[in-house]
């Protein structure tokens, strides 16, 4: 049993896409460090780095969050009450991972539906970020129902994952 879970590990290709996934992060976290780094010597020089520098990190902090967030349940880098779960015998274990999954998809669905309010808003009103070059505030902000789009199709993966048959081998 691997995590609790006594329907194995996820799909190749599914944890080949978290896998991706926590490299784009990653690639996100680098950027946002040398931006930070850059910021700091200017500013320690006597150079001025303007607004940007200060927000894009913060910005990229959100969509680290958002996109990575998804890739943690399959990679089960999540902090989860697994240590509860490994109490119980292995059948109450996928049905508490499994109404896990189901409750955690279902708050994330109902963000989704908000966050797409969010982000149609802001495309009728045709806003952008000033401090950011005039990026269109839509396109920042569509991290939001992105990311919990691709987490909640990671938890259907996980309960798929929880309840497929696993495979004896027998001599």
């Amino acid at each position: 049993m691997e995590s609790g879970h006594d329907g194995g590990r996820a799909p190749a290709a599914v944890r080949w896409i978290a896998r991706a996934e926590v490299a784009v992060v990653g690639t996100i976290l680098l950027v946002s460090l040398l931006i930070t780094l850059y910021a700091i010597i200017a500013r320690n020089m006597g150079y001025s780095t303007g607004d940007w520098a200060l927000k894009l990190p913060e910005i990229m902090l959100v969509w680290m969050t958002f996109l990575g967030m998804g890739a943690l349940v399959t990679e089960h880098g999540h902090v989860a009450a697994d240590m509860f779960f490994m109490l119980l015998p292995p059948r109450g274990q996928r049905i508490a991972l499994t109404v896990s999954a189901v409750i955690s998809a279902a708050v994330l669905g109902l963000i989704v539906v908000g966050a797409i309010s969010i982000v149609s808003q802001q495309i009728a009103i045709g806003a952008t970020d000033e401090e950011l070059f005039d990026i269109p505030t839509a396109f920042i902000l569509s991290v939001l129902p992105l990311g919990l789009t691709i987490a909640i199709m990671h938890l259907l993966v996980e309960i798929y994952v929880i309840w497929r048959p696993t495979k004896t081998h027998t001599p």
